[in-house]
């Protein structure tokens, strides 16, 4: 993850045919940022890949700009057509540092607001207001644009692209291109003059000025592409080298435009002879002829008259001269191919040449998808045509195309796969810190005179000089011959020599080809569908909306394809579809892209919120697009639905509407929703035959088009949830056993958002399995995270020990635990210890709980030992002196507050976690603490609380008779009613007064009462009768999700199953208001959580039980409260302001003023939920800008209600 831990991991992977599909669900809250996956190959080697975890939204059009300074805007929609609406363009220059205090004051803006016309605005910017000649500013321009969809109301759809322009006084660049670093004398030197204005644009028809050593050689005038062709006569050239210079009107004047400068060496022959490959700039195709052109110049004295050359075949020549020969691009050749071309001279001199060619990134498996039509309508058959090797194996995918535009993810492509694969070039003799070149065998010559014919020679340096041994050493190539291939050496160091390069595998960058969109072709939609204007009417129904569509794995047979047919989905959009094939004899091959546009001539698009308020209104947005050859008029209705009003706001002329062919109407309805939940809303938009239309394209006119379209959104009650079950576990031996129950909401329930249900489970472990989260409260914290782990855990050992771990619980299980172990890392802090909020101060008893459910968690999931190395360290780290741990963090409920015992309390939870983790006596921090609590124990221990753990460490340790004391007197201080024992505090707090349920115990009282659960059963003959009336107790405090008010007791509340597991059956009757329901509990449903909702959330029930063994029964009431305006211990205020300076959008800052006023000096945790209305969403820089506040814990990101906790 993006922390650097290892959350997930696949071990001994198997693969079918070459491919392996895995999957890993990521959590609901994960740690955003970017994420690796790393495979490990059998050699050792590891290959990774990395992709990202974002908030997002997908977008409905793709806009780009141009970086020049008329600045170009356009958006089109993902199905081809342009978008309707506005752009808004800032282009902003930004100084070095702000000129004075003003924060704002730190640029200089230009803005512009225009309509798109056929979806694209063409700004012109002035650029005085930029003052481009004064310093202390930066030369480039910050260009940001929003493009905002015409008739989306308040509601608007809005898309944004950034990008930067620099400033620059060049009107144009000149360069030289294809250059060979060497020339060849009697070859004629060949290269090639490039010349671009602004943005990379050629600069045709101009004329360049060439010159060779300060000396004019000609001009030359571009092409189309910018380009100019040259050459360089040098059959008297003996220079050690010469410099090119090209230009475009020189001058001294600014803005200018720059030269190039190409410096050129000579290549060494002794015998004077050269061959030259002429050089291909462009990128080869597979499967093509490449015609290899080589130019030579040999010396002809020591031929003999009438001889052939071989140039690996015979070739009829002059002296001087050129051949041609073919060769075959093929997928063995790519990336790079390097080709040598060699003569052997009589005079016992190698002449030769190397060129590289670059090789189209190609697979000799070649695989081809196509579908059988550029254009489909939504909720037609396509077929995908598959192309590929006789039996081979396939993965297919197609994404909707929005998804692609709200990140580029690099596609699989065979440019990605050549990224992955090294590309082995090989160049020098260095291998693994060997110098493999077998050094010079002729001795350099003397640097002295010599005399000849009445003159004194020197010899001369040839450092700069090319020779055959320079070629062949770029290639990696050794040479065997005794014949010339290295240039002579002068006897002298030269300055600047430069070292042999070594041998290396490289990796080229290959970058992602994407796809160019295609276009809409509505002509050929209906010359696809031409029988439609004999019908009468064309009818859409459209309610299937997902983001992805094809995932498949597929054979191909002997013949070597496959036509698979699939249902276009009902989106407006285009569809991206590739694959990859696998196959025994020619290996890996991957697809290109083909695209599959779905539209048609006339459909309609909803915008809504997600999800609404009860009795809160909302505007529903409804487009129409008209793509027909002629206008139409239209109708457009939402349909009457019980559960929702509708009524339309937009302005209609002469009621009726016209639309233009291309054109677009919005609809407005504002809906008030009644029903709570899931609701459809339907829409229906028909054209029809209008006279105000031309009477061009009549038989067009004769054809109606409906296109239905079904949305869903959500409804949810006002006010906040509250729940209360009645708990009861019941057991029999034969006779039957009843209870009776009422059912009743409080006064100020919120009409309509009461709903209850009745559910029956013979082992209580079936609620906590049945539900992913435990708790319902926020639970994103640490403590709340490790103590689901925990609780799972022990769930997993029950059900081994049982015998009732099936392979759906198991995979179940394994996914709750592998999510909770990636969110449980997102708590860890650099130190190994964890904290209960992000990059919060450390708390000793969370790095404990984590230490050991991670410990148990090692036997079904995986854990990184070197996670929890650090974290015993840190925990070590944490003791005293006299071996008590440290008590350093917050406390979360001011209940288990214990003054100077506080210390006593977290030793004695470290140590309980330490024996629940496997480690004993030996582990020297263990002893320490245990010592510790020996100490307090016999200085005196006052607070129950600390009885209570006390109690349950020593039982785990197996001290028998401090245990047998502590729960004597803890004893003295239960409270026993009916035949159940708990414990209360001396101080409880008041109740809310809720007659028909038994209020749930505070958190504190509920944590106590396990421990002491926990204290009884750890001992080494437990008392299963005292114990059974404690879970007795404990029953009645589980909520509907099997779990507790308190995280700390989640996983001791579990304990209880194990005293009321039995094998037996039940009968359970269920009767309310003369009807009744039957539920059959034996050994195979244990587990099976059975319920049936409640059709009435008020009145009586009785329920009959008859069999043998234990039931869990429970009635559960959900409900919705407002909150009063004065609550107890907070006060709370609201602020909003529109922010107006901001173009772009509409900004609404809302400021949340909270305040503690309770009897404590300050609150425990608190949780603020801040519900935005519907259609309205919190801008995430400002989330964020909070969150940086050192009194926030934690921010639940909720695009309907953020949640923060944190401290007053």
């Amino acid at each position: 993850d993006p922390q650097n831990n290892r959350i997930f991991q696949w071990q001994n992977v198997t693969s079918f045919r070459n491919i392996t599909q895995l999957s890993f669900q990521l959590i609901s809250e994960p740690i955003f940022g970017d994420y690796w996956i790393v495979v490990k190959k059998n050699s050792g080697k590891t290959v990774t890949h990395q992709f990202a975890v974002k908030r997002y939204v997908l977008p409905k059009f793709e806009v780009t700009v141009n970086d020049e300074f008329q600045v170009d805007v356009c958006a089109k929609y993902t199905f081809g057509q342009p978008v309707q609406g506005k752009t808004q363009i800032r282009v902003c220059r930004e100084y070095f540092s702000s000129s004075n205090c003003e924060k704002n004051d730190n640029e200089i803006c230009e803005q512009f607001i225009a309509q798109l016309e056929n979806g694209c605005v063409y700004q012109i910017v002035n650029t005085k207001v930029f003052q481009l000649y004064r310093s202390g500013l930066f030369m480039t321009f910050h260009v940001a644009v929003i493009v905002t969809e015409f008739g989306t109301g308040n509601d608007c759809v809005q898309i944004g692209e950034e990008t930067s322009v620099f400033i620059t006084q060049l009107l144009g660049t000149v360069n030289f291109e294809n250059m060979d670093t060497f020339y060849r004398r009697g070859i004629s030197y060949f290269g090639t003059l490039k010349f671009l204005g602004p943005n990379n644009v050629p600069m045709v028809n101009k004329l360049l000025q060439l010159e060779l050593n300060d000396e004019f050689i000609g001009n030359y005038t571009t092409d189309e592409n910018g380009e100019a062709q040259f050459s360089i006569d040098t059959s008297d050239m003996f220079d050690p080298e010469f410099n090119l210079k090209s230009c475009y009107l020189p001058s001294w004047l600014t803005p200018q435009y720059s030269d190039a400068s190409f410096l050129v060496s000579r290549f060494y022959s002794r015998t004077n002879s050269f061959l030259k490959i002429v050089p291909e700039p462009k990128q080869l195709e597979c499967n093509q002829q490449k015609v290899v052109t080589v130019l030579y110049s040999l010396n002809s004295e020591a031929y003999e008259d009438g001889s052939n050359v071989k140039f690996f075949y015979l070739v009829s020549l002059t002296w001087n001269g050129n051949f041609s020969f073919p060769i075959s691009i093929s997928a063995d050749l790519a990336p790079v191919a390097v080709l040598l071309v060699y003569t052997l001279h009589p005079s016992g001199e190698i002449v030769a040449d190397s060129v590289r060619f670059q090789i189209d990134k190609c697979f000799k498996h070649k695989v081809n998808i196509k579908f059988s039509k550029e254009q489909g309508l939504p909720g037609s058959n396509a077929s995908l045509y598959l192309q590929a090797a006789p039996d081979s194996f396939c993965a297919l995918r197609a994404v909707d195309r929005s998804v692609l535009l709200l990140k580029s993810e690099q596609q699989l492509s065979a440019e990605s796969v050549y990224n992955m694969v090294p590309s082995i070039e090989l160049y020098g003799y260095f291998y693994r810190g060997l110098n493999l070149d077998d050094g010079k065998e002729d001795p350099c010559i003397p640097q002295r005179d010599m005399f000849y014919n009445g003159l004194y020679y020197m010899p001369v340096s040839n450092y700069g000089d090319g020779d055959i041994y320079n070629i062949v050493m770029n290639m990696g190539l050794k040479v065997f011959t005794n014949l010339h291939y290295r240039k002579p050496e002068v006897c002298v160091m030269e300055r600047g020599r430069s070292l042999s390069k070594p041998l290396y595998v490289g990796t080229e960058n290959y970058g992602l080809m994407l796809s160019a969109p295609s276009r809409i072709a509505s002509g050929e939609l209906r010359e696809e569908n031409a029988d439609y204007v004999e019908q009468a009417i064309i009818q859409t129904v459209r309610t299937n909306f997902p983001e992805t569509w094809i995932w498949d794995l597929v054979s191909v047979d002997s013949s070597g394809s496959a036509n698979l047919s699939f249902l276009i989905p009902d989106t407006i959009t285009q569809w991206e579809a590739s694959g990859f094939c696998v196959n025994g004899d020619v290996g890996f091959g991957v697809s290109s892209t083909t695209t599959l546009e779905v539209s048609q001539p006339f459909f309609i698009e909803i915008a809504s919120p997600f999800s609404v308020v009860q009795n809160e209104q909302f505007d529903l947005i409804v487009n129409i697009f008209n793509y027909l050859d002629t206008c139409v008029e239209i109708s457009v209705q939402v349909e009457e639905s019980q559960n929702y009003e509708a009524n339309i706001n937009t302005l209609k002329i002469n009621g009726s509407e016209i639309i233009q062919t291309g054109g677009r109407k919005t609809n407005v309805w504002t809906i008030i929703p009644k029903k709570l939940g899931k609701v459809n809303i339907t829409v229906v938009a028909e054209s029809k035959q209008s006279s105000a239309c031309p009477n061009e394209g009549m038989e067009q006119q004769k054809l109606n088009w409906k296109d239905t379209v079904v949305k869903s959104f959500l409804v949810e009650p006002e006010g906040i949830e509250k729940e209360r079950t009645q708990s009861f576990l019941i057991c029999t031996e034969g006779a039957k056993a009843s209870k009776q129950g009422v059912l009743d909401l409080p006064n100020n329930v919120v009409e309509g958002s009461a709903r209850g249900f009745f559910t029956v489970v013979g082992d209580i472990l079936g609620l906590a399995m049945q539900n992913l989260v435990v708790l319902q409260t926020p639970y994103g914290s640490g403590e709340q995270n490790v103590a689901l782990l925990a609780s799972d855990t022990y769930v997993l050992d029950y059900l081994k020990s049982t015998e009732q771990l099936t392979e759906e619980v198991q995979s179940k299980a394994f996914f709750l635990l592998s999510n909770g172990y990636q969110r449980q890392l997102s708590f860890k802090n650099s130190d190994g210890s964890y904290s209960v909020f992000w990059q919060q101060n450390q708390k000793g008893s969370i790095c404990a709980l984590t230490f050991k459910t991670l410990e148990r968690m090692k036997n079904y999931v995986f854990i990184d030992e070197n996670v929890q190395k650090q974290t015993l360290i840190w925990l070590s780290s944490q003791q005293k002196t006299n071996g008590c741990f440290k008590n350093d963090g917050q406390l979360f409920n001011h209940a288990w507050e214990g003054g100077d015992e506080e210390d006593i309390s977290l030793t004695a939870y470290v140590v309980g976690m330490f024996f629940e983790a496997g480690l004993n006596f030996t582990f020297p921090a263990l002893r320490s603490a245990l010592f510790c609590l020996e100490e307090a124990l016999d200085s005196g221990v006052t607070n129950g609380y600390n009885h209570a753990i006390l109690a349950y460490t020593f039982a785990l340790a197996g001290e028998e008779q401090k245990v047998e004391s502590l729960l004597q007197t803890l004893d003295q201080s239960a409270t026993k009613i009916n035949n159940v024992i708990y414990w209360e505090r001396e101080r409880k707090p008041k109740t809310e007064e809720f007659p028909s349920f038994i209020p749930w115990a505070p958190s504190a009282e509920t944590e106590k009462t396990c421990y002491v659960l926990l204290a009884v059963i750890s001992r080494k003959i437990p008392d299963l009768t005292y114990a059974s009336k404690i879970v007795q107790w404990l029953a009645q405090q589980m909520d509907s999700h099997g779990g507790f008010s308190s995280t700390q007791v989640i996983h001791v509340g579990l304990i209880l199953i194990a005293l009321t597991f039995s094998k037996d059956q039940n009968t359970v009757t269920f009767s309310r208001e003369g009807s009744s329901e039957i539920f059959q509990v034996n050994s195979d449903n244990r587990l099976l959580v059975q319920r049936s909702e409640l059709t009435k959330p008020r009145g009586e029930y009785t329920v009959d039980v008859e069999g043998h063994g234990c039931t869990f029964i429970q009635a559960t009431l959900n409900y919705n409260v407002l909150l009063p305006k004065k609550a107890s211990g907070f006060s709370l205020s609201l602020e909003i302001v529109k922010n107006s300076s901001d173009i772009f959008q509409t900004i609404f800052d809302l400021t949340v003023t909270l305040k503690y006023t309770g009897i404590h000096n300050k609150s425990s945790i608190v949780v603020t939920d801040v519900k935005m209305l519907s259609g309205f969403t919190p801008a995430m820089s400002s989330i964020e800008e909070v969150n940086k506040r050192s009194l926030i814990c934690q921010h639940k990101d909720s695009s309907i209600h953020p949640q923060f906790h944190f401290f007053c």
